[in-house]
């Protein structure tokens, strides 16, 4: 992370209009492979007919109810991957947004302007506030913001599968799981921990710390 006298604050957020929704579908062969990764059941049953209406002609069986959600899952992420690295935030520029606001206060803060002109905001407190929330950041330990999606990522994979598993009486295995993840994230050419080198890193991903079991 660049140190924060170098981080400008933070700039706006591009409108929902303006945002252009990433494209991203799985090839046929790459839709069976992770078929072949789902319990069996899923693959066995059928969409009801009430619901096929709801899908594209190829979604068949649950299992493919499973991958089209994937797909839903990813591009979203890539969506705000783009819209993260055109406008980061990050605890580096909020602390230099803080920084700017409090040196606007100043004139306040330092009796430079006349009494009805500082009652105009209750000055005092804000500036406490802001100087409490800087030092607040400052002992954070984030992770970057493209890590943080990413994990959103994983975990909203993990629970879409989890959901029709469950909604169909099925289980499913901690390996499985993250080797559907992790094949999911190969086929989409996202960066991250390799299931064969990095099983941890990426079941943290999946399921965070605080949720494992002790």
């Amino acid at each position: 992370m660049p140190r924060a006298k170098f981080t400008k604050p933070p700039g706006p957020l591009p409108a929902i209009g303006q945002i252009h929704r990433s494209e991203f579908r799985f090839r046929d062969d790459q839709w069976r492979e992770l078929a072949k990764l789902l319990p069996c059941k899923l693959v066995g049953l059928e969409v009801p007919p009430d619901a096929k209406a709801r899908f594209p002609e190829k979604v068949k069986t649950i299992a493919d109810c499973v991958i089209q959600a994937t797909e839903e899952v990813v591009i979203t992420y890539l969506t705000a991957s783009v819209v993260i690295s055109e406008s980061p935030i990050n605890a580096a520029n909020n602390r230099a947004a803080i920084r700017r606001l409090r040196e606007a206060l100043r004139p306040f803060v330092c009796g430079w302007v006349d009494d009805e002109t500082a009652d105009i905001i209750d000055w005092r407190n804000l500036d406490a506030k802001l100087a409490a929330r800087d030092r607040e950041i400052a002992q954070l330990r984030l992770p970057p913001a493209k890590r943080r999606i990413l994990a959103m990522l994983c975990q909203s994979i993990e629970v879409c599968v989890r959901q029709f598993v469950c909604a169909n009486g099925a289980t499913v295995g901690e390996q499985d799981m993250l080797r559907y993840v992790d094949t999911v994230l190969k086929f989409a050419r996202i960066k991250h921990p390799n299931i064969a080198k990095h099983r941890d890193r990426l079941a943290k991903l999946v399921v965070p710390s605080e949720q494992l079991p002790h």
